[in-house]
């Protein structure tokens, strides 16, 4: 899995078999992003997480027949771009886009606002359920898409783990897990509530 073009570029010299798997890291958003790495030898894309259900289905149905498609459906968003993060990396050194985020959006904070014109006077920023959010992560769930990304084609499906326990991705997979079976032996009986119920069970 990499995500830098000259690093893809050296797989490929020194490993031309290799089977090369673009990361998330890559920000791929569209089918012709899609279409770029697989012309540089990506057998795999993993989409952004910020990927709308119109570019997915855009990316499927233009894409060459034989470049696999990989998305997130369970896990932490994001406040950037895939890809375009430095908050991590300048507050615990430690990189998100080598894989290592520390989730530094999630922490908690004290905010303040300084009036250009008048520095050294600070203005706390009041945050409550309705209230502003300067750093406002969301948490993805597509429990009830299940049946559009079966039937979008997607390969392979994807639950973000960084930070969590062995417990909770083994219970969230199992979720997923039967809810994707349950799709496919029955259809028209499909119904996400259930497992909604569950993965709200889940904690990490």
């Amino acid at each position: 899995i990499a995500s830098d073009g000259g690093v893809i570029q050296k797989i490929r010299e020194i490993a031309p078999n290799i089977e090369i798997h673009v990361s998330t890291q890559a920000n791929v958003v569209s089918y012709h992003a899609a279409k770029f790495w697989y012309d540089n030898g990506a057998k795999r894309v993993i989409l952004g997480r910020e990927t709308s259900k119109d570019q997915i289905q855009e990316i499927m149905k233009n894409k060459p027949e034989d470049l696999e498609v990989e998305m997130f459906i369970h896990g932490a968003l994001c406040w950037a771009y895939s890809g375009r993060c430095f908050l991590s990396e300048y507050l615990s050194c430690r990189s998100a886009n080598l894989g290592d985020c520390s989730q530094s959006c999630r922490w908690a904070y004290n905010m303040y606002l300084e009036e250009k014109n008048k520095p050294g006077n600070l203005m706390p920023v009041e945050t409550d359920e309705n209230g502003t959010y300067i750093l406002s992560s969301k948490d993805l769930c597509l429990i009830k898409e299940i049946p559009q990304i079966i039937e979008m084609g997607v390969d392979s499906l994807k639950i973000e783990g960084r930070l969590k326990t062995e417990y909770y991705l083994a219970s969230v997979v199992n979720v997923y897990r039967n809810a994707i079976d349950d799709y496919m032996t029955n259809p028209e009986g499909y119904d996400y509530t259930k497992y909604l119920k569950e993965l709200e069970k889940r904690k990490d």
